[in-house]
């Protein structure tokens, strides 16, 4: 089957600059399917290090996108996190997920597109990748009752984090955040009531700390919190910038541990128990929470998208989780 369509995609086309294309939506995929996209999601963190060319060669195969075009070497197009509705065929009506760059019609092959369920809303459905990369995460951390959690960065990750610590196990975490701004933000967020939000911290007070905020500070501030033994699990990546760290105090006779966390595998305590499918059926479970629509904001109109993402590249801005409506 082949069809053809125009539609208009986001391309990053230097380092700092995109612009909005036409294209071609061509398929000659055996089962097809037809999207006008709704909304997509950008991830603040990852695709401002790909807006700035920082994707390290060695890294550039593992790092592709589903239905990617260009190289990381740009022009590039880059996304992973797009609703939309099927417009045609025997789907017709229905929502799907997919990972998909910013682009206003798409067509993916049936098995690539998530069906969303009626009771999720179209823009909370942008939070899957993230939410997943969350739960992954404290799954690495081999989370227990008692343990004392500190969360540095409050990102779109961090605060899912706590959300699923929250949901799943009840615990609370503390964070550690340096912008006031983004602390008067968490003040908000119902299930951080209790938690500690701090711009310091006490040293070697925690068993946890989840690291999301893709600075050598954060992870030295991170290692510093924990107790012996304690474990820093790190979420953030850093493309081709350089990280450097102090580690010739407590770090080695308190048997500090750091813990990379990815969420292409499933993590290491669970990976014999649960298959990917099972594990997206749980972040599905866990966004049945309309408490996390808070989190979706600012909205973008895809007209408009290069000129927010110039901003985010230059870090004039400091969005959560930022949504592209189309």
């Amino acid at each position: 089957m082949s069809t053809n369509s125009s539609a208009y995609a986001y391309w990053l086309v230097s380092p700092n600059q995109g612009e909005i294309r036409e294209t071609s939506v061509v398929s000659f995929l055996k089962e097809p399917l037809f999207l006008e996209t709704l909304y997509s999601g950008i991830s603040p963190g990852t695709e401002r290090l790909v807006g700035l060319a920082k994707v390290p060669k060695e890294c550039w195969e593992t790092m592709r996108c589903w239905y990617m075009e260009g190289s990381f070497a740009l022009p590039l197009k880059y996304g992973y996190s797009l609703v939309g509705q099927a417009d045609e065929g025997s789907h017709q009506g229905k929502r799907f997920f997919v990972m998909h760059p910013h682009q206003s019609r798409v067509v993916v092959e049936s098995s690539d597109a998530l069906e969303l369920p009626d009771w999720l809303p179209s823009k909370r459905a942008t939070l899957i990748p993230n939410t997943e990369t969350a739960l992954n995460a404290v799954w690495d951390a081999q989370v227990s009752q008692g343990d004392r959690i500190l969360i540095v960065g409050a990102g779109i990750v961090g605060i899912l984090i706590s959300f699923v610590l929250n949901k799943e196990y009840g615990i609370g975490a503390d964070f550690l955040e340096q912008d006031q701004q983004r602390i008067q933000y968490l003040k908000q967020l119902p299930w951080l009531q209790n938690s500690y939000l701090a711009t310091d911290f006490k040293e070697d007070n925690y068993n946890i700390v989840f690291h999301t905020s893709a600075s050598s500070s954060g992870l030295q501030s991170a290692i510093n919190a924990l107790t012996f033994e304690g474990r820093c699990i790190e979420i953030s990546w850093y493309g081709t910038e350089l990280v450097s760290l102090q580690l010739g105090a407590s770090f080695h006779y308190q048997r500090k541990q750091i813990i990379a966390s990815q969420v292409s595998a499933i993590a290491k305590p669970m990976r014999k128990l649960i298959d990917y499918r099972q594990r997206k059926e749980q972040v599905l479970s866990l966004l049945a929470d309309a408490v996390i629509d808070s989190l979706l904001e600012p909205v973008i109109y895809f007209k408009d998208l290069p000129q927010f993402m110039s901003l985010l590249y230059q870090r004039q801005v400091q969005p959560v989780s930022p949504l592209v409506e189309y």
